[in-house]
């Protein structure tokens, strides 16, 4: 490892204590550093899963000679010349070695290639696009789930593998596939490229299908396009993504009703109502806030707590969240009472449901709702939600909001006039953030770190 590189060192530094050798650390650190994802968290990530996967490998060597010799070459750093020993494996133990070894290489271009030639060797006649759209799926909910950039960019690898082969009805499932690769990988990444990518393949898909001919097909392409364009609008400050965006989740509208699709109609109607309230803040109109409590207040009428749990709690979030934004717009502090009221609701049936990333995000904008009280009332309620997110995790997948959470204790810390724990957080904080140089949560964090230094 280069001295020089302290993004590198930094990482090992990191690093739990292990007992893998050295220079194969040495060698996934220096790879996972200056890889796709910049998010030190998913470098951290990624780095531990590889690791892992060397041990299984050196655990698992026994007697075989091929398998020793695979582990000691890791064990040297070289990485490269253990993958070719595995090269053409097609039975156990060397088959899943070899699997393990792309990890390892950090391949995962040749990971993908390798898993498409297994299933071209197991799936059906005809089934190879079916299995492969379902094992990309898999590795992109994993890799979001546990943060590993490897098992994402698998994903990625597959669906563009699909697209490439698409014919005739399969291109629109190739185009949503690769789309919710891009936006999904792009929630981990600073910067627009992935998300515009996946907007511009969601519109491509929606363009595919025939509204007369397939309505309901129609109207879950136009979902899609909404939410990429919501993502985009949101973390972006896109004014005009936002407004296109209330018209792709109208479009889904115009084909399911609250009598004969509820589900599908709640979910859209609640998702219009999150883009009108955040565009309401943005434009400072109350009214448009005010149209999306209505909606809202439907939405939770109709939806039953029991039946649709995890619904019916983003519903309730959606609506605390809408109030904050209300009373940002009008100066009037009624609303932020009866928010806080409802984000604790709202995470009390979360709890009970596998949602970290859901509940961080929850936390988050429960101690920036706290935050808002006049008079400094809500500091104690802000700190515990600021903590509460980072304790869910680390990171989560959208804008990095753990770092947003540190901000947040700063922000506390600050007022209170502890400026040691306060610069602590910030800088903290600044430091994840500045890999997305325009954001707005980067903006407030050096404002407030300016403060202290004046």
């Amino acid at each position: 490892m280069p001295a020089e590189d302290p993004v590198t060192a930094d990482l090992i530094r990191r690093l739990d204590a292990t007992e893998a050798p050295l220079p194969l650390v040495q060698a996934l650190a220096q790879d996972f550093a200056s890889g796709r994802f910049p998010d030190p968290e998913l470098a951290l990530n990624g780095l531990r899963a590889a690791l892992a996967a060397a041990a299984e490998t050196a655990a698992l060597a026994g007697e075989n000679e091929t398998l020793k010799q695979v582990a000691a070459l890791n064990a040297a750093g070289d990485r490269a010349g253990a993958a070719v020993l595995l090269d053409g494996a097609t039975e156990e133990p060397l088959l899943s070695a070899a699997f393990r070894q792309d990890r390892i290489c950090n391949a995962p271009e040749r990971a993908a290639a390798r898993q498409i030639e297994r299933l071209k060797a197991a799936a059906p006649a005809g089934g190879v696009f079916r299995a492969s759209v379902d094992l990309l799926y898999e590795k992109l909910e994993a890799g979001e789930k546990a943060g590993d950039p490897f098992d994402m960019l698998v994903a990625l690898e597959l669906a563009k593998a699909l697209y490439k082969r698409a014919k005739g009805g399969e291109l629109g499932q190739a185009q949503t596939s690769l789309g919710n690769c891009h936006q999904i990988i792009g929630q981990f990444r600073p910067g627009r490229k992935h998300l515009d990518l996946a907007a511009e393949l969601f519109a491509a898909a929606a363009k595919a299908v025939a509204r007369t001919k397939q309505p309901e097909n129609w109207a879950f392409s136009q979902h899609n396009l909404g939410g990429i364009q919501e993502l985009i609008g949101l973390r972006h400050r896109d004014g005009a993504m936002l407004k296109k965006a209330i018209k792709a989740y109208s479009a889904v509208l115009e084909v399911f009703n609250a009598q004969g699709s509820p589900l599908e109609w709640a979910n859209s109607t609640a998702a219009r109502a999150n883009v009108r309230a955040a565009l309401g803040r943005m434009t400072a109109e109350a009214a448009l806030i005010e149209t999306a409590l209505a909606d809202l207040d439907a939405v939770l009428e109709l939806l039953k707590q029991d039946e649709h749990p995890a619904e019916w709690a983003s519903a309730r979030a959606t609506r605390a969240l809408a109030r904050r934004h209300l009373a940002e717009v009008t100066g009037d502090a009624t609303p932020l009472a009866t928010a806080i009221a409802e984000f604790e609701q709202a995470d009390a049936v979360l709890a009970g449901l596998d949602a970290r990333a859901e509940r961080a995000r929850l936390q988050h904008n429960l101690g920036l709702t706290a935050l808002a009280l006049p008079g400094g009332a809500g500091l104690d309620r802000a700190e515990q939600a600021f903590a509460a997110a980072l304790a869910l995790g680390r990171r989560d997948h959208a804008d990095y909001r753990w770092a947003e959470s540190l901000t947040g204790l700063g922000e506390v810390a600050l007022l209170r006039g502890d400026t040691a724990a306060a610069r602590a957080h910030l800088t903290e904080a600044k430091a994840v953030l500045a890999l997305d140089p325009a954001s707005a949560a980067l903006e407030h964090c050096a404002a407030l770190l300016e403060q202290i230094a004046t």
